[in-house]
């Protein structure tokens, strides 16, 4: 069986982060793994705190993984990364077991309101992690946020992406369900292409969702893991996505 390390934190609501990325990851048909980053206090409408690991325990969780694996990871999912010492304990374990199928969601904050990273690790995740990355997966504040540019409609997507994928990522998917219209369109971006591709959606008639980026990520991760094209994972991942909070909200 595939086996997907979870690098994430936790949720006490259980909507988002490590809960969401487990679950995941099990009903994909893979193996997960853990390393608890972070934990915090939330619910769907605010945020209480955040106390990151202690590096030492961070790093003893990523070695204890592998050793559990018996070395055969076969894709990471990166999510809360709370501080510069977290970020460089990730960045060396991962070029040091040359991890395969790296999809990074840039976290920034909360959906229920809380910074989820410090600014200072945040410029280092771009600058040590992103060349590891085999995709990131910001969503439309990240992605801005990351390169200073603004996106006002699908026609920014490109040059967002493009500004992503220059600072050394292999690929990037922007999530667009930030933009107005009837449909969610996320745009996938690989190096070296001059354009990349679309995936449509129509939008679901439901209230803001906790967890979305977290499921796609792990998704993505888990289709990687299981012999899926970057493409096709993405695809995958989001009719996954897609049909899982469709059947939430309708029961």
């Amino acid at each position: 069986m595939p086996t997907v390390l979870i690098v994430s934190g936790s949720d006490s609501s259980c909507g988002a982060g490590l809960s969401a990325d487990l679950e995941v990851v099990q009903i994909m048909g893979c193996q997960p793994l853990l390393a608890v980053s972070a934990i915090t206090a939330q619910t769907d409408h605010k945020f209480l705190s955040l106390q990151p690991v202690a590096s030492s325990v961070f790093k003893d969780q990523l070695e204890a993984a592998w050793d559990h694996s018996g070395g055969h990871v076969s894709a990471v999912k990166i999510g809360m990364l709370p501080n510069e010492s977290i970020v460089e304990m990730l960045t060396e374990f991962l070029q040091q077991k040359n991890c395969p199928n790296v999809v990074l969601d840039p976290l920034l904050k909360s959906t229920s309101g809380g910074n989820l990273a410090e600014e200072s690790s945040v410029s280092k995740r771009s600058r040590s992690l992103f060349p590891l990355a085999t995709l990131v997966t910001p969503n439309i504040p990240e992605a801005c946020s990351l390169t200073g540019l603004s996106c006002l409609s699908k026609q920014d997507l490109h040059a967002l992406a493009s500004a992503i994928v220059d600072l050394g990522a292999a690929a990037v998917l922007v999530k667009g369900g930030h933009l107005e219209g009837s449909e969610c369109v996320d745009y996938l971006l690989k190096k070296g292409e001059l354009q990349g591709q679309q995936f449509c959606q129509a939008r679901l008639p439901i209230p803001s969702i906790r967890g979305t980026g977290c499921r796609l990520a792990s998704a993505i991760a888990a289709r990687l893991s299981l012999g899926d094209d970057l493409r096709q994972a993405v695809d995958n991942a989001r009719s996954y996505l897609f049909t899982h909070f469709e059947k939430q909200y309708s029961s």
